[in-house]
């Protein structure tokens, strides 16, 4: 991810414009092609060695600062960097500074005695005395001393990557950055099928994003999605901002999409950023996702031992929702009687989406799904009240801290269970 201060854009009439590299230009790939080289080759060499290579070759590139700055900043964080405390560094930290304060000591009184005494005052005398009072060379000690400050730390691992790709990845780290700090965002889908749908739904679910989805035109399968802004919000901004951010790169997925958000760069100023699927960058994400979060592992395992008639599976469907809504659940649970239990989880960013939920479920008949609450929304009076009254969250819904946990589901799956038979 891209820092603010490597972000490069221009603003027009209250538009802002991301400022993409050409990913073709056979004079910038040859640049990107040598810095990905260098990354590559250089493991075992010291952070200091390999930024200063880096320099050198940018100090060629044919682009502003800013550029050369934010394509070495994506290979660093491609970049593996051994960070590890070392005791023996901290044991002759604790010894030198020991050593360092006895000497002192001893030489301020031999000053006592002997002050024209220039090699006692001498700071080169004073390193070798130190230095060997530990046992190095005074050239090694410093190197030595300070071996686990970035400068000195070992490169240990490189994510290769090739130079037309790490000019994709700029481009699309380019409005990533901008997403960071938006307010809204409204995503539009032409034409999407349904395996693309749930692909592209899978990924918000995946970064813990709610989103008021709905068709546009049902049978054109025109789907369009709304997602609060990490600065709509009062809290955990950064970390849903991030979440967001790194929902892009599956936007790129789609063959026709547009994008329109709304950004601050500035404090007292608001952007629009437009963008489609024509603005040509190319996602470093893969198709599918085969990853299982960790939260639904330990559910999972909960789940075998203490309710052995429950199977729990990540949702690949979605809920039709009355207003051409669509709801796509975190998780599916599946009864011993093939029977299926949807569940949504609502997370500390989402009280806007979920106070929409309360009002949309109390308003149907049927029960469609099972809705879990963090606790530290109920830190929201007006949505602590709203819960209290709702007569669908009393009987369909729970409360987790964390991770939903089987002790917490087990009442609601009965519940739910109960209504079917």
């Amino acid at each position: 991810m891209l820092t603010k201060d490597l972000l490069c854009f221009r603003t027009k009439s209250g538009k802002i414009y991301p400022k993409f590299i050409d990913p073709k230009n056979e004079i910038i790939l040859k640049f990107a092609f040598e810095l990905t080289e260098l990354f590559s080759s250089n493991i075992g060499e010291k952070r200091e060695t390999l930024e200063n290579r880096s320099k050198i070759i940018l100090d060629g590139l044919p682009l502003s600062v800013v550029v050369g700055r934010g394509l070495e900043k994506l290979l660093i964080d491609r970049t593996e960097f051994d960070t590890e405390i070392k005791n023996e560094v901290l044991a002759l930290r604790e010894k030198v500074f020991k050593n360092s304060s006895t000497l002192m000591q001893s030489n301020a009184k031999k000053v006592d005695h002997n002050s024209h005494n220039s090699s006692i005052e001498s700071l080169e005398s004073y390193r070798s005395d130190l230095a060997a009072s530990v046992g190095f060379e005074p050239e090694n000690l410093t190197q030595l001393l300070y071996a686990d400050l970035p400068p000195f730390q070992k490169v240990l691992k490189f994510r290769k990557i090739n130079a037309e790709s790490l000019l994709h990845r700029y481009n699309c780290a380019q409005v990533q950055g901008l997403l960071l700090r938006s307010d809204s965002i409204k995503l539009k889908l032409r034409n999407i099928s349904t395996a693309s749908m749930r692909q592209l739904l899978k990924y918000l679910r995946f970064n813990k994003l709610l989103a008021k989805i709905s068709f546009e035109h049902q049978k054109s399968k025109s789907l369009q999605i709304v997602i609060d802004g990490p600065l709509s919000l009062f809290m955990h901004t950064h970390k849903y901002g991030l979440n967001l951010a790194n929902f892009f790169p599956a936007v790129l997925h789609q063959s026709n999409w547009k994008l329109d958000a709304t950004v601050r760069i500035n404090k007292n100023r608001s952007y629009v950023m437009q963008l489609d699927h024509s603005c040509g960058i190319k996602s470093h994400f893969n198709h599918f996702l085969a990853y299982v979060p960790e939260e639904i592992q330990k559910l999972s395992q909960q789940l075998t031992k203490k309710m052995p008639d429950w199977k729990l599976t990540s949702s690949n469907e979605f809920l039709q929702l009355p207003g051409e809504n669509l709801c796509f659940p975190d998780y599916i649970f599946k009864h011993i009687s093939g029977k299926k239990v949807p569940v949504e989880l609502f997370h500390k960013w989402h009280s806007g989406p979920l106070i929409n939920r309360i009002s949309q479920l109390d308003e149907q008949k049927d029960e469609p799904l099972i809705i879990g609450i963090n606790r530290s929304l109920l830190k929201n009076v007006d949505l602590a009240n709203k819960l209290d009254s709702s007569k669908y969250f009393s009987q369909f819904g729970f409360i987790f801290k964390d991770i939903p946990t089987v002790t917490t589901l087990l009442p609601r799956l009965e519940s739910w269970l109960r209504n079917r038979i």
